[in-house]
């Protein structure tokens, strides 16, 4: 909570945000082959979240509600990508119970259907409020549509300690536009694109925007740079947080001067962190947040292509010329040239990387449904 006096140096909060990004200097980070798997469904027909029963979820997900009333459930983190996708398919298959009799239906997809638009926003918290509120300020239609219309399926690998982790930071972000056009289910009207990912990119650019990846950059020092520049979107008060909606602060600026509401803490630093969204977010782990939420079982199929390529220099390698093609991804999707050779590699590449990660055979059969698909430049096996 905001201090009327100053409370925390730069050079501590520089350090504060590597170690909650990368883990403390010095220290190893997590192993490199845990995989997680966080899965955003629409509840159908929209329902205020505190009228759902309670749910008991027996392979240990977290069930929680994002601002439309999104269902997001996140898998304990596992040693290989069947048994994250096993985790979460069980306790998926739980709620799904545990709503039916509500006629409440769970769906997967990029974007909310038209016609199942919620009158309002259904989490009415005070951080949902100021980031309403913040938002509104210069990006009210987009958003608005990010927090109650998008969904995703989040990939969480695991860093790796040294050299190792450094390279699967970058890796990430170089695939992330390929990742975004390769699965999506909220394609444009020419039918492709990503719609949900130009939702995300037409708002704040200072906490929506790739961080730096360029080779010999060192990771922890771009997401100190990412975090210490971006606007700070709130602050918490007694009265709970608090929308920043007059002249914009960077975090950096608020460290250092201070504010009318007063100075940070080492906890509003940490805070700050989670109001930003970039399509990678290092947390002790890397957050892939680029791809769609796709239809029950596809969700499968990114997880496992993601946590294949992401040590493979062949795909990272021929996605190199198009790792800042995130508007082209969003716009075009596969339609885009340079991106649809890419990923035409990426397909090829991730064949022979599933057994490296512990894919089960439904879902290796099902990643080479959709390598087809995008070898012939089908429409993918889920729309």
């Amino acid at each position: 909570m905001a201090s009327p006096t100053r409370q925390l140096e730069l050079a501590d909060a520089c350090s504060l945000i590597a170690s909650c990004g990368f883990g403390p200097a010095g220290a190893e980070p997590g192993e490199h082959r845990t995989v997680g798997v966080e899965l955003e469904s629409f509840a159908l027909p929209p329902i205020h979240p505190e009228r759902l029963p309670a749910v008991e979820l027996p392979a240990g997900s977290r069930l929680t509600f994002e601002p439309g009333g999104q269902v997001e459930l996140s898998s304990p983190p596992q040693r290989s990508v069947a048994a994250a996708c096993d985790s979460l398919s069980t306790d998926l298959a739980v709620a799904r119970e545990a709503f039916s009799p509500l006629g409440v239906n769970l769906v997967q997809c990029g974007l909310r259907p038209a016609s199942e638009q919620p009158a309002a926003r259904l989490v009415d918290t005070p951080r949902y409020r100021a980031m309403e509120a913040y938002f509104d300020t210069e990006w009210p239609e987009a958003g608005r549509a990010m927090m109650r219309q998008t969904a995703s399926v989040q990939v969480n690998l695991g860093l790796g300690a040294g050299g190792r982790g450094a390279r699967r930071w970058r890796a990430a972000n170089v695939l992330g536009p390929v990742l975004a056009a390769a699965f999506s289910s909220s394609p444009t009207e020419q039918g492709c694109g990503n719609r949900r990912l130009g939702t995300w990119l037409r708002l704040d650019p200072s906490r929506t925007g790739p961080v730096r990846c360029d080779p010999g950059v060192d990771p922890r020092q771009a997401w100190i740079d990412y975090a210490l520049d971006a606007n700070v979107m709130l602050i918490r008060t007694d009265d709970g947080d608090e929308a920043l909606v007059g002249e914009p602060i960077t975090a950096r600026a608020w460290i250092g001067h201070g504010h009318p509401r007063g100075w940070p803490s080492a906890d509003d630093v940490a805070y700050h962190l989670t109001t930003l969204f970039p399509p990678v977010r290092p947390r002790g782990w890397l957050e892939l947040r680029m791809i769609d939420a796709l239809p029950d079982p596809w969700w499968r199929v990114p997880v496992a292509v993601a946590a294949a390529l992401v040590d493979d220099d062949e795909a990272v390698a021929a996605c190199e010329p198009v790792a800042d093609r995130w508007w082209q991804a969003a716009i075009d999707g596969l339609a885009d040239p340079p991106i649809a050779a890419a990923a035409a590699v990426c397909a090829r590449r991730s064949l022979t990387g599933l057994h490296r990660v512990g894919v089960d055979i439904g879902t290796a059969v099902m990643v080479e449904q959709w390598v087809t698909t995008v070898r012939k430049g089908c429409e993918p096996p889920w729309m």
